[in-house]
């Protein structure tokens, strides 16, 4: 199967929410961004340029945002829609506490922690995040994903949720077609579960050895 530009799509539809992107960590090209409240206060600023080399030190993908035409407000939306999985915001109270406020972008979680290994924390919580949006697409898939034993109910399915429909097909693509044309569904893929998974086929009862993934493509 083709992994091009449509597995962009894919993440942008699986992960992506009002705020706009959500990029995994281990995908996103900028896993970190540093935010100071005010950029004309060259305390702050030094502190986030310390915490920023000290994280690319530490193999973390950071960058900087010391941009002095757009508000803080504005760099705080503009990074959500940009889909960074962390966000810290650093102003006086951060630097008189030697503390870093992190926001988390796939749960919005906002938190303290201590900046004196910075790099630890911040890695700790790329990773919870790479889990935890691992197990948000893996539990949204097992909740959209039926099993048809029976044509009827591989209409009834794609009448009222979609989504996938594990289905027995005889590989015959007369009989593929017919279903597309009754339904909008066609197979999607042969997963390995689904391989030598006898039966018969949900349309036409022929002897089928594999069980497929069914799905209206767009």
């Amino acid at each position: 199967w083709g992994f091009s530009t449509r597995s962009i799509g894919g993440l942008v539809m699986m992960h992506g929410d009002d705020q706009g992107l959500r990029l995994p960590p281990k995908l996103a090209p900028v896993q970190v961004v540093v935010v100071p409240v005010r950029t004309d206060d060259q305390a702050v600023v030094g502190y986030g340029e310390e915490l920023t080399e000290e994280l690319q030190t530490a193999g973390i993908r950071v960058k900087l945002d010391v941009r002095e035409d757009e508000t803080f407000g504005f760099k705080i939306n503009k990074w959500e829609v940009k889909g960074v999985p962390l966000r810290v915001e650093i102003g006086e109270r951060e630097v008189e506490g030697n503390k870093l406020t992190i926001v988390r972008r796939d749960t919005g979680e906002k938190q303290e922690i201590q900046a004196d290994t910075p790099g630890v924390g911040v890695q700790k919580l790329l990773n919870e995040i790479q889990e935890n949006m691992f197990a948000e697409a893996e539990a949204f898939l097992k909740e959209n994903t039926r099993e048809a034993k029976d044509y009827e109910e591989f209409k009834k399915i794609m009448e009222e949720n979609r989504g996938f429909i594990l289905a027995n097909w005889c590989e015959d693509a007369e009989c593929e077609a017919k279903i597309k044309e009754e339904t909008k569904a066609s197979t999607r893929c042969l997963t390995k579960e689904g391989e030598e998974q006898a039966g018969a086929c949900v349309y036409c009862k022929s002897a089928s050895k594999n069980r497929w993934l069914f799905a209206q493509a767009y």
